[in-house]
């Protein structure tokens, strides 16, 4: 179910889809919280051998996708509060950016599938542990900045 979800967004990011900018981000929203959920049930697992497999994506290629974001996103930044259990009342703001959010987990995603799809059975062992790993320390933090800010978009645009 994972690798379909992922596969589900990283196509949603690379295909013309209709020029609706809140239905975009409905399906968006959609996936980004069952990748956020699928994300949370994955186990820890240790790789039996650690291999570095080329599944870059090229600058040229992340731009072109950043771009196609941010065509079909009608807001790009939006501000986040950087530590909001901090009950102080000294918590900082800073400004998010949708746009590098989807294209953050686009290319976490992707190259983790890329990974996953060689004929490779270390690559696929390699491919679980990188989508766990990025899931823990990078893109649910995007994912959670993103549905937020997207949540206040579509309910103020009913």
């Amino acid at each position: 179910m994972t690798l379909l979800t992922a596969r589900s967004f990283c196509s949603l990011i690379e295909t013309p889809q209709s020029s609706n900018e809140k239905e975009f981000l409905q399906i968006i929203q959609r996936l980004l919280l069952t990748l956020y959920t699928l994300g949370l049930d994955l186990p820890d697992i240790y790789v039996s051998a650690d291999v570095d497999f080329d599944t870059n994506l090229s600058d040229t290629e992340m731009k072109r996708i950043l771009k196609f974001i941010g065509a079909r996103v009608p807001f790009s930044y939006y501000w986040v509060v950087l530590n909001p259990v901090d009950m102080q009342n000294l918590a900082d703001t800073g400004t998010g950016d949708l746009t590098d959010d989807l294209g953050d987990i686009y290319k976490d995603l992707k190259t983790t599938l890329i990974m996953f799809d060689k004929e490779d059975s270390v690559a696929k062992e390699n491919a679980v542990w990188q989508f766990k790993f990025d899931y823990d320390s990078h893109w649910n933090q995007h994912a959670i900045e993103a549905l937020q800010a997207i949540y206040h978009y579509l309910y103020e645009n009913r």
